[in-house]
């Protein structure tokens, strides 16, 4: 087996990340009666039909620095990402080629790919730093089923906020890349090297989709990059006490308080949680806000602007938890004060207008 230093293991992960994505866009017209998505239905923006199978071009790249690595610490915390997330994986590229699967179906598979990652490693969220909640959590089925459930519904979140080219794969690489940074500031230099491998992952496919919206991430690269982040994050916990579970829940925070918002947003009125709208906050952002103030711009680049304004939403509860990361009653506060922004954003970006007439766009779910 060939192995390369851990830089060049990251360089090489990028490049074939980038090589394959590009390479999908380019053979598009031998597999696009299956994998295009076209510009129909109610979350959907984008004009042209475009491939939605990226998660192929992330998958094939963490794989490829899983055979380049040296260490075999960092080669083992990928190889639980690959095995585990081949559920995640699979199901969402069904749904990317079939579009016919379930939202329950495909957030109970991501969760048996948490269940797997517990099974496959023996370990899994015990402890959220509250004494009744870490009591039931000592209970092991309990914790299994709780991590399952944690690890789905982060996977789930970064595919909500799949709406905008660059959106969704640049959440993943800034949390990806603050997960490493504690990682390293606590010493696991191999989980920090996994962290940056997944950022690299998402790096070369994020070249592609970025800001002219060649590729999408799909559903298959959505699952499949979320259980990756979510399961890194458990394991930054597991492997280092030290670190509060709610830096944890912040490196995951603009997905995961967005997919709670929407929960609550659509519970009022009586709809389903899986219903698809365009009241998601990136939506409101690009009708009420980007294209009335970009109309002169082309499509594509609009699109790329409400990406643009919305990983500040995705970098703000990150940075709490790299400064902050053992302290859990600022992280908790923290949490709190994200939650409060997001709300008044929210209120202040649905009134601030009357939606503009949509651009080109990757918003599916």
């Amino acid at each position: 087996m060939l192995s390369l230093s851990p830089l060049l293991a990251v360089a090489a992960t990028l490049i074939v990340a980038l090589l394959v994505a590009q390479a999908l866009v380019l053979s598009a017209h031998k597999h696009g009666h299956l994998t295009m998505d076209l510009p129909s239905g109610v979350q959907k923006f984008h004009f042209d039909p475009t491939p939605r199978v990226g998660g192929v071009a992330i998958y094939l790249a963490v794989a490829a620095a899983w055979g380049l690595l040296p260490g075999e610490a960092e080669r083992k915390l990928l190889a639980t990402v690959l095995l585990a997330g081949m559920p995640a994986l699979a199901v969402g590229l069904i749904e990317d080629v079939t579009k016919r699967v379930a939202v329950r179906t495909r957030l109970l598979v991501t969760m048996g790919s948490g269940a797997v990652a517990v099974v496959l490693t023996g370990i899994g969220l015990t402890r959220i730093d509250l004494p009744a909640a870490d009591l039931l959590l000592a209970i092991w089925p309990i914790a299994v089923l709780f991590t399952a459930f944690a690890v789905g519904g982060v996977a789930n979140a970064v595919n909500i906020i799949d709406g905008f080219h660059g959106l969704a794969s640049g959440t993943v690489i800034i949390s990806s890349l603050a997960l490493a940074a504690i990682a390293q500031a606590v010493g696991d230099a191999p989980l920090a090297v996994a962290g940056i491998v997944l950022a690299a992952a998402m790096g070369g496919f994020w070249l592609v989709n970025f800001p002219w919206g060649k590729l999408f991430l799909g559903d298959g690269g959505a699952y499949f990059s979320g259980f990756a982040l979510a399961w890194l994050s458990v394991e930054l916990l597991a492997r280092n006490p030290g670190v509060s579970p709610w830096a944890s829940v912040l490196l995951c925070g603009y997905p995961t308080i967005e997919v709670l918002y929407s929960v609550i947003r659509r519970s009022k009125v009586r709809q389903s949680p899986g219903m698809a709208d365009r009241h998601h906050l990136h939506s409101l952002v690009a009708t009420q806000l980007i294209y009335p103030r970009l109309a002169r711009l082309n499509a594509n680049l609009r699109n790329a602007a409400v990406s643009v304004v919305m990983w500040f939403c995705a970098l703000v509860p990150v940075v709490p938890a790299v400064l902050f990361f053992d302290q859990p009653q600022l992280l908790l506060a923290a949490l709190a004060g994200c939650m409060l922004c997001y709300h008044l954003l929210y209120r202040w970006v649905a009134a601030s207008g009357k939606p503009a007439v949509a651009g080109n766009a990757d918003a599916r779910t």
